[in-house]
This record gives C-alpha cells, structure tokens and sequence, in this order.
C-alpha cells in the first residue's frame, strides 16, 4: 500500500479533516506506529503519527501522519505527510491500523505481474520493485547490457551509474565481476546471491532472470544506507520470476536472436581483445583497407525499431558490411573500402541520410581487427562533433569538396584536427599561428566585397587544379587567374612552397576550430 492509497481511505470512505501536504509514494507502507519520543531512528516503510514536537531536527521520519497546529515543525526530510486535528489522531491512528490489517495482501511477485499486465512496461515493473524493497535495481541481460534500471530510487554507485550512461559494461568490468568467487559458485536458479566487489563501497545481490527455462539476464540489487535483510535477498526471486514474466509476455524482442557475426561485433565494441576472439574473427571477410561505420537515426529509435527499420536499408547500401546494434546506433564493419569510398556509394548514402534523417560516421581507413574498437569509436566521435556545431557554422565550413557533404561532417578525417586542438590547455592563443596573408586576404575582402580567403581556401583543398577550383567557385578559368594573382599580391605568400602550403592548410582549419569553440579571432 501507497501513502496516497491510506490518505485516500481516511479523507473519502472514513471523511476524517486531513489535510495532505506531500506525498511522493516512494515507500510502500507495512505497518503504522505512534511518535512517542523515543525512536533513535526511523523505517522507511512505516507510517509514524503524534505531534512534531516530538522529532528532532536532525531525523523525520519518510512517511508522517501529525497534529495540526499554530506552532508545528514539518519534517523537511518527510517524503510523505499529512495533518490531522488533535483530537482525530488515535481515531486516525486506529482507522489506519485497522486498514492495513484487512487491506488485500498480495505477493510481491503478484504485484509487480498485475503492474506488468497493467502497464506493459518494464521499467514500470522494474521502478515499483525498487519502491517496495527501498533499494535501486538494475536488470542486464546476459552480456551485461543495461535493459532497465530504476529511476525511483536512482543508481548511485559510482561505477554502476557509468554503466547505466554508457548503456552496457565493459569488457574488463565483466572480467571483473564473472571473476567473483560468489558469481562461479551461484546455481542455476533464481535464488539471490551476494555479489559485492572491493571496488565498491555498496553490498549487492543479483538474482538470475530465466525465460523459458534459459537465463537472458539477471536483476541486481544495490544496498544504500539501510542493510539488506533476509527478506529483501527472499524477495528478489519474486522481482526475477516478475520480470521473466513481464519480459515473455510484452519484449520478447530484448532477446532476439543474433548472429555470431553481430555477437563477434559485440564482443568487440564492448573492448574485449581481438586476440581472445582470434577464432571468431577468423570466419570475417576482412581486407587491409576496411571502415568503421556509425549510423543514427536524429530521433530516438529503440533497438527492435532500429533493426526491423534501418537494417533493410542500409544492408541495400552496403550488402557485404557486418552490422550490429550498439549504444543506439547501427554499427558496421565495411571489409571493402570501395564501397565506401565509391563516388555512387555516396550519392545513395546522403539521399537515404535526407530520407531517413540519419546522421552518419566514418572511421579512418584500418587493416586489422584489432583496430576496430579504436574505427568504431572515431566513427561516433564524428556524430558527437556534428551535434556540437552549429549549422550556421557548418554551413561556413568548407569541407573536403572532393565529397558531397550537404553541411553534415561524414569522416573522422574530417575532424580528426579538431580534435588534436582540443588537447591543447590554452585554445584562445592558437589565434597566434594562423598565418598573416588569410588576415590581408579577409581584411582585402571585407574592404572590397571580393572572396580572395574562400578562393584560395579552395585553390589549396583542389590541390592548384585550376579547373577544378574554377567549377567548385561556378567562376570563369580567366576570373580564377585574376583572383590567384590577387592573393600572392596581397596575401605575400609563395603558394609553391610546400611549407608556406602547410601552414596556410593549417591556419584554416585553426579559423574553423576556434569559430566552432567560439573563441575570438584577432
């Protein structure tokens, strides 16, 4: 029963004067007891009643029935209150008794089923188990990948909470945790067992979750301030038979089939060593030119919704790519850089990123497993960077020309620069090395209207073709000779040293990152 659920009892059926001021419903209620100066500390899942000047202010009780008055302290830790006139307190406290004792007592399996069948929802189920043990829970399945954890009480161990974020452990953290003398001796069953690690200073239990008489997952309990008791490790098997029933009925696709391969890719992303899956990675089709893909979706998709919805169309794009689902985007292993790279590839690509409203990363080319945990992780390092600029700038940006990019950063080549910049501890004092003639060629430009800096920022990315640079600006050859002879007159640069070359390339792309980190220019 719910503070809400007794209120309501008292206010509508018994029509005692209550007043309620708050009430969260984080505590399921168990019994009631009268404040009588004594208590030295407070359960959380007890209903205390009599008059605040009785509790100290330095520890209230959660859940509080008291006597209305001019002068009253209102608990400020209470997570559940409510006020009576004094002369209803025993009649309240008598009503309230009497109710739990006759109120339906269901088991908590029963309960969270019935909460299951009601909301289909798993969190659901997951956030009203928490609420009735007083302790945060986590359910992964069996690879450690985080399904549902409780948001009710939240996560707050430290190294638990980095795996809520990132969506799945680590392959060092699962080493860690599958090494536990408690883990290897556990059997197979749903009974709760004990599996707290050094690392942590929280105690933990962690009860299998069986479907069909196969373990997908298990369900983790974390202890906070209050101890665990008998009871809770007891209840934890109602939780796991719950959630196995919740699971079969309502997402089964959580436990989908997978193909070795994508478990292969899995195993990776999640950085085991290449060499621990020498085996499986023997059956790949791999070349020494391969990329590393990363594809999402700009809306939230789950991950059933990215497989029956983006597989399709990207297996069309790329049909000898290895793909996966992986920290809600599509992952892909492409063991042909022509694929990539082909000018037609492209063209299909950017029209299925408009139609689909994807965002798109590729890695820097590789030739061995073993450097694809580092691909994948440039590939999503470009989706961070095109989420970080702003259009306005992306559309200033003058990306590689040679690739149709429609304002969207596609390759880590691309931003690998940024991101050696964003290594340097005083950013603001790059304006330093940006070479003197883009100054004269903007200042020229500002003053006169022409466009010698994007001129020869192009001339520089066509490497001096001429023709090319020409058709890329839509001017005449003639009108390019006019503006080139402009820029070594004004910008005072020998664009046939290759230094003088480098330095320039550079000092555009330092313009383009401290614009993006909006930092001043001279």
């Amino acid at each position: 029963m719910l503070f809400s659920d007794l209120i309501d009892y008292l206010k509508n059926e018994k029509t005692f004067n209550i007043i309620l001021n708050c009430s969260t419903d984080l505590h399921e209620i168990r019994d009631v007891e009268l404040l009588d100066g004594t208590q030295t500390r407070y359960a959380t899942d007890i209903v205390y009643f009599g008059y605040p000047d009785v509790l100290s202010p330095d520890m209230q009780p959660s859940q509080c029935i008291l006597v209305r008055g001019e002068n009253y302290l209102f608990p400020y830790s209470c997570t559940d209150r409510a006020t009576v006139q004094a002369k209803e307190l025993f009649a309240v406290f008598n009503a309230s008794k009497q109710f739990l004792q006759t109120h339906e007592q269901v088991s908590l399996y029963e309960e969270l089923v019935r909460k299951g069948h009601s909301s289909h929802s798993l969190d659901e189920v997951i956030n009203s188990a928490s609420i009735k043990l007083g302790y945060s829970l986590v359910f992964c399945d069996k690879k450690f990948r985080i399904l549902s954890f409780s948001t009710s009480i939240p996560v707050t161990d430290k190294l638990w909470k980095e795996n809520i974020e990132r969506g799945y452990c680590t392959y060092d953290f699962i080493k860690n945790v599958m090494s536990l003398e408690a883990v290897q001796g556990a059997s197979a069953s749903i009974e709760a067992v004990e599996v707290s690690c050094p690392e942590s200073p929280y105690r933990k239990c962690s009860s299998k979750v069986f479907l069909n008489g196969v373990q997908v997952g298990f369900v983790l309990m974390i202890e906070n301030n209050i101890p665990f008791t008998a009871e809770h490790l007891a209840a934890m098997s109602d939780v796991s038979r719950a959630i196995s029933s919740v699971v079969g009925h309502y997402h089964p696709e959580l436990f989908q089939y997978t193909s070795a391969d994508q478990q292969l890719l899995e195993a990776l992303l999640i950085g085991t060593p290449a060499d621990i899956l020498a085996e499986s990675i023997s059956h790949l089709r791999v070349s020494d030119a391969m990329y590393a893909l990363c594809i999402q979706p700009k809306t939230f998709l789950k991950e059933n919704e990215l497989k029956q919805q983006l597989y399709p169309v990207i297996r069309h794009i790329f049909p000898e790519a290895y793909m996966t689902v992986h920290d809600n985007a599509l992952v892909l292993l492409v063991p042909d850089q022509s694929s990539v790279i082909f000018v037609d590839t492209q063209k299909v690509m950017l029209k299925t990123m408009a139609e689909y409203h994807l965002d798109v990363g590729i890695s820097l080319v590789f030739s061995k497993m073993d450097e694809f945990y580092r691909a994948y992780q440039q590939a999503r390092t470009v989706l961070e960077w095109n989420h970080r600029i702003p259009d306005n700038l992306k559309k200033e940006i003058s990306w590689d020309q040679r690739y149709p990019m429609e304002h969207q950063i596609h390759r880590y080549s691309e931003i690998e620069f940024y991101e050696m910049m964003n290594k340097i501890k005083e950013p603001e004092k790059l304006a330093d090395y940006i070479h003197p003639a883009l100054y004269r060629l903007n200042k020229y430009d500002q003053r006169t209207g022409n466009e010698l800096y994007h001129t020869l920022e192009v001339y520089l990315q066509c490497f001096h073709n001429n023709k090319e640079t020409a058709n890329i600006l839509c001017i005449h050859r003639n009108s390019l000779a006019y503006r080139m002879e402009k820029i070594i007159e004004i910008g005072k640069a020998d664009l046939n040293d290759p230094m003088t070359e480098f330095l320039l390339r550079m000092s555009f792309k330092l313009v383009e990152y401290l614009k993006i980190r909006d930092l001043d220019l001279p």
